[in-house]
């Protein structure tokens, strides 16, 4: 726990001192690409890796002395052109230093004594700096720690061997994609394990230039395109890669633990007799994309530790059957791209992985491959393979494969005798017609890209038959005929008629899925709907309350008002009998005569003589007036209440004047 606390609070530390824009990681700080020509302030004094790449330094900053225990400084990829004495003082500790990618261009640009302040320095790069050839008496490189040297792409044109024969403990030397052109003298480096020489131009090479190099393990010479012989002597080494040159023959020399040997992409035309004597220890020999056209029987003889042989990418047609039966120890061997037309001729006892792709196979029978007894795995996709043979011998075959061939058809009988056959790759072929029974014991069997004839009842057992095994690429299985199905898939083609009670089923469960979900949607929506359509009403239903609400008031106001102007007219209005005058003579004489006795003329005389004034009016009139004034009053108020009782009445109420009623003339005095 408090081991956990202390780093922690040891790295908020460090990340609290980390300069502006670098990233730091404990004593780890990275200020790569930031522009910088000084360096910035802030840095742990206690850091150890430091990495100031991708800037514009011009010089080893001054700041870098006070960094006593740093042991990685990275300062490539700048534009730096001189070292001086004292750019590394106190930095005793200092174990790799990267100075690739700068602008030194010459030895004379770096003080002799400049890294002997560094003590313990192991890795040194210098790479992609033009300072081209070292002088043999230079003591620029004369560091006795150093382990690694990188002077990749440097325009050196000499290998200076007495200069590098001081590094004593030096144990890689890359000088990759120099102008080297021969190297004349030997290497004295008791340590030296890796040498680069690749991409160079080296035509020659001492034989004895590596022989006393009594710790190399590997020596790549690769892409170096004007080395066509190569001679060599060394007792230790247990690589060598001579790849991508113009070797027109095997190396020769004293190599007798070379272990793995790489030739591919020479001009190699033929391999004589005993060409690998002295390869002792070979295990791995890689010569494909030669040009060798013939190999002597006795060849290989010599290689008893061989295990893989890779010839692929040649022109051999013919190969003789005594080629490898000495090498007993041979798993693997790549014939592919070759021009071989039959497999009767290979012979091993050992052999378990055999690959001849893209050759001329036009056939195999029977027996091709007897002399084959351990052979498990066989590789002969793009042949012109057009049949099988029946009851093919191959006792421990485990995987075949076949694909991109010819191939009309199998029985059952193909496969019969190869009881550990599991794999078979049958693809892209020219299959119509397959059964599960032609490979019982197999548990994986590519058969896509074939043009298939879709007759379903044929085609069952094999559908299931992958469904349990492969399952995953039923897709690629494709109807060729009858014509209706070309295009389509076995599964489209012939799943009802295989399953169909089980589809019905499946279908019908999908229906009712479908019905019920579309059921459940169908709800929601009518629901959702009334409801919208019931909040619509129900904001109608409101405005007409409040429209009813305002009419019913309006019509009050209206009928009060029109109640003021006739009780105003009534009030003022004149004695109709002022407004009627007596009838004319003429009027007189057409009106009815009055049949009446004399008593009842007198008293009406009497009743006239009775008022008081000639204009008054009688008293019993006047209270027959006000009486009827009074019950028109009463059957208006009576009106007004039923207006507000009466819904229904609102609708006429609004075209509804209340009837005027004609006040009965008084009773004129012609009257009596």
């Amino acid at each position: 726990m408090w081991l956990f606390l202390i780093i922690g609070a040891l790295a908020v530390a460090y990340s609290i001192a980390c300069p502006d824009g670098c990233s730091c990681d404990l004593e780890i700080i990275d200020c790569m690409g930031l522009d910088l020509s000084n360096l910035p302030e802030g840095i742990d004094i206690n850091v150890t890796d430091l990495d100031v790449s991708w800037n514009n330094f011009t010089t080893i900053p001054d700041q870098i002395k006070q960094f006593s225990e740093l042991r990685y400084f990275n300062i490539s990829h700048n534009r730096i052109s001189t070292l001086m004495p004292t750019d590394f003082e106190g930095l005793e500790k200092l174990e790799s230093l990267d100075l690739s990618f700068n602008r030194f261009q010459d030895w004379r640009d770096i003080h002799p004594t400049t890294f002997h302040p560094a003590i313990n320095l192991k890795r040194l790069d210098f790479s992609s700096n033009p300072l081209r050839t070292i002088n043999n008496q230079s003591n620029h490189l004369n560091i006795k720690s150093l382990l690694i040297l990188r002077l990749t792409n440097c325009s050196l044109k000499t290998v200076p061997v007495s200069v590098f024969n001081r590094l004593v403990n030096l144990k890689e030397l890359h000088l990759s994609a120099n102008p080297i052109t021969n190297i004349n003298e030997s290497f004295q480096l008791n340590n030296l394990r890796y040498i680069d020489l690749s991409q160079c131009l080296l035509n020659y090479i001492d034989e004895n230039a590596f022989a006393d190099l009594v710790s190399l393990e590997v020596l790549n010479l690769k892409r170096n395109i004007h080395l066509k012989r190569f001679t060599c002597h060394s007792e230790y080494l247990s690589q060598l890669d001579l790849s991508e040159c113009v070797l027109e023959k095997v190396p020769s020399g004293r190599l007798r633990h070379v272990r793995i040997l790489d030739l591919s992409m020479n001009y190699i035309k033929n391999i004589p007799a005993k060409s690998f004597l002295n390869y002792h220890s070979l295990e791995l020999l890689n010569m494909s994309m030669n040009a060798i056209t013939s190999i002597d029987s006795a060849a290989f003889d010599g290689l008893n530790l061989i295990k893989s042989i890779d010839l692929s990418f040649n022109k051999l047609m013919i190969l003789d059957e005594k080629l490898f039966y000495n090498n007993t120890q041979l798993i693997s061997l790549n014939l592919s791209h070759n021009y071989i037309r039959y497999l009767n001729n290979i012979s091993s006892d050992s052999l378990k992985v055999l690959t001849v792709s893209y050759c001329e196979i036009h056939e195999i029978n029977k027996y091709s491959l007897i002399f084959l007894p351990n052979l498990i795995k066989l590789f002969m996709s793009r042949n012109f393979i057009s049949n099988l043979p029946d009851n093919l011998i191959a006792d421990n075959l485990g995987v075949l494969d076949v694909s991109s061939c010819r191939i009309k058809s199998i029985n059952n009988k193909t496969f019969a005798g190869m009881f550990y056959l599991r794999e078979i790759n049958l693809a892209n072929n020219a299959l119509t017609s397959i059964d599960p029974s032609f490979f019982p014991r197999a548990t994986n069997v590519v058969i896509y890209e074939n043009p298939w004839r879709c007759e379903c009842a044929s085609l069952k057992r094999m559908f299931e038959w992958i469904t349990t095994y492969n399952a995953d690429r039923l897709d690629e299985l494709i109807c060729y005929s009858p014509e209706k199905y070309a295009g389509k898939t076995w599964q489209e083609v012939c799943m009802d008629q295989w399953y169909p009670k089980q589809l019905k089923k499946e279908t019908m469960w999908y229906y009712s899925v479908g019905i019920i979900i579309l059921m459940i949607l169908a709800l929601v929506v009518v629901t959702i709907l009334r409801k919208i359509k019931d909040i619509k009403e129900e904001r109608i239903r409101v405005e007409h309350e409040n429209r009813r609400a305002e009419e019913r008031e309006a019509l009050r106001r209206m009928q009060e008002a029109e109640m003021e102007i006739e009780e105003q007219e009534n009030r003022n209005a004149p004695d109709p009998r002022d407004l009627q005058r007596p009838p004319s003579y003429t009027e007189a004489l057409l009106m009815p005569v009055i049949s009446a006795s004399q008593p009842n003329l007198t008293g009406s005389l009497h009743n006239l003589a009775s008022r008081q004034n000639v204009r008054g009016s009688n008293p019993d009139l006047s209270k027959l007036r006000k009486k009827r004034i009074r019950k028109k009053s009463e059957e208006r108020r009576a009106s007004r209440m039923t207006l507000d009782s009466d819904s229904s009445y609102d609708n006429q109420s609004r075209d509804y004047v209340p009837p005027r009623k004609n006040l009965q003339a008084l009773p004129l005095e012609s009257d009596f």
